[in-house]
């Protein structure tokens, strides 16, 4: 038996652009029906057997996107493939989530024409095969406990186009059921769709996250809203991997609902570097904190100087005494020691002061939202683990200040850990912290960390950055904070929060502004 070619309509408004297109399609062993107008076409609407039509998308009057519309309305099927040579990106979706089989920009080459071509005749065809058996399943008398359409009221054009995305695609339907994996989705676990759809997919999860991901997810569907989780899953070689799942609820024309649909990225890489770099700004955190320590050496050897300088005018003063006066032998011998310890002592102490002298910070033009975003990004992760609730609410615009951003980070970093350990004796669900970034009037920028845990008795309020005080049982930190932000010309200080926990507040001189103490 002799298969008649397949036929291919064109649609352009340009006579030579027409003309080519038919010579090489004609030449590849098409059949051809040119049009000049989309007008054209409708009127004399094509066999939908076999058929594929090139379509322009910009035209006169009538385009083709029009055209696939009207298409659409009359619940045509015939596969339209468009040719633009200046059509927007916009555009191209739209048309492809209209059913459009491909959108190919002018000039294209002519292998890449008949390769979207012949898809587009072989989805076509299949999709003829699709009805067919499905009208032979209609005349039979159990026909009608047999679904049509795939699981979870997708159909076969959303599979294909969500089967050629770049991201791992999962969707369950209204009774948490997943019923639906995309290509992406099957080769990275290296299973079948059998394998993952019901509760499959979870034998993947990690055993340590299974817990904590089931949670966010069933929550999140009971209320029927959009959720993003990170967990580690199972790859086909054994490995897990960290994944970042967004879901979101999903719904039919009626309002109905119908379960979710979710997408996945493999950040595996991208947390390992994150959590290099947390572990990285932690330990300078402790560092800085060692560094209060150092600062209250250094506060030491200062108040010891004064003792010693007095020692040292008592001895020449007792020295000139013995010049006049006898005196046993030995005596001369005792000054002079004590002469000698009280040189050494005070040379130990500026050698002190010299090690723990600081060099000068770096000062430009910075964000102070980005400052703060970059801790919160440090820090989220590290608070989920512990069950600290941490939020940044930053201004809608830039805040420039003139500050040395690895200083002004450590400050940030500083508040934001006492506020993890003043929320450590609050009942699961009660520590909760709020970075929030915002103007003060029109030359300053502020910052407020603030935090559920104990309040900070009054009295103590305003020494609270002294450099031996400490915030309620521990806060190594807060003193260098403070030296750091009046470096900038800034103020920080502590205020009680009505209903419980405390605020620490900073402002800093917006950039531009001279920069001296508030």
């Amino acid at each position: 038996m002799t298969i008649a070619p397949a036929t291919i309509h064109i649609v352009d408004d340009d006579r030579s652009f027409r003309v080519a297109m038919a010579r090489l399609l004609r030449a590849a062993g098409y059949r051809v029906v040119v049009h000049e107008s989309c007008e054209r076409l409708l009127a004399d609407l094509p066999d939908e057997e076999a058929s594929c039509i090139l379509l322009d998308m910009r035209m006169p009057e009538l385009d083709g996107l029009d055209v696939q519309g009207r298409l659409n309305e009359i619940g045509s099927s015939l596969p339209i493939v468009f040719l633009t040579g200046h059509a927007s990106a916009q555009a191209g979706v739209q048309a492809i989530k209209a059913g459009a089989e491909d959108v190919l920009t002018k000039p294209v080459s002519k292998s890449t024409l008949l390769a979207a071509v012949e898809r587009a005749l072989t989805r076509h065809r299949q999709r003829i095969d699709e009805r067919s058996k499905s009208a032979v399943l209609a005349s039979t008398s159990f026909s009608t406990h047999l679904p049509i359409e795939p699981a979870g009221g997708l159909d076969a054009r959303f599979c294909e186009v969500m089967d050629a995305a770049p991201v791992m695609i999962w969707v369950s339907g209204p009774d948490k059921q997943c019923v639906w994996f995309n290509l992406p989705w099957l080769a990275f676990t290296g299973r079948e769709m059998r394998e993952e759809i019901g509760n499959g997919w979870s034998e993947g999860v990690h055993p340590k996250d299974f817990d904590r991901c089931l949670e966010t997810y069933v929550s999140h569907f009971d209320a029927r809203k959009e959720f993003r989780m990170e967990y580690r899953l199972r790859r086909h070689d054994g490995t897990y991997r960290w994944i970042d799942d967004t879901g979101i609820p999903r719904f039919a024309r009626d309002g109905s609902f119908l379960g979710y649909i979710g997408s996945c990225t493999d950040i595996h890489e991208h947390r390992e570097t994150q959590s290099e770099l947390r572990h990285r700004l932690l330990e300078i955190a402790r560092l800085t904190r060692r560094v209060d320590a150092a600062a209250i050496a250094s506060l030491f050897a200062h108040e010891l100087n004064q003792p010693l300088a007095a020692i040292l005018s008592n001895v020449e003063a007792a020295e000139l005494d013995l010049k006049n006066l006898p005196a046993p032998g030995g005596l001369k011998d005792i000054l002079f020691d004590v002469r000698r310890d009280n040189q050494r002592a005070a040379q130990i102490i500026r050698q002190m002061q010299m090690l723990l002298r600081n060099d000068e910070p770096e000062l430009r033009e910075i964000d102070l939202n980005n400052v703060v975003g970059v801790v919160h990004e440090i820090l989220r992760p590290h608070a989920a683990d512990i069950g600290v609730e941490m939020k940044m609410r930053p201004w809608r615009s830039t805040l420039a200040v003139r500050a040395d951003p690895t200083w002004l980070q450590q400050v940030v970093l500083n508040l934001a850990l006492n506020a993890f350990d003043a929320t450590s004796s609050n009942s699961p669900g009660q520590r909760r912290i709020m970075m929030e970034t915002r103007p003060v009037g029109r030359s300053k920028a502020g910052l407020s960390v603030s935090d559920t845990g104990a309040e900070i008795p009054e009295q103590d309020l305003a020494g609270i950055f002294d450099a031996f005080a400490s915030r309620r049982g521990g806060g190594f930190g807060l003193s260098t904070s403070r030296g750091i932000v009046e470096a900038f010309g800034g103020k920080i200080w502590a205020t009680n929060v009505t209903g419980g926990g405390v605020a620490f507040q900073l402002t800093l001189p917006s950039f531009g502004e001279r920069r001296t103490a508030q």
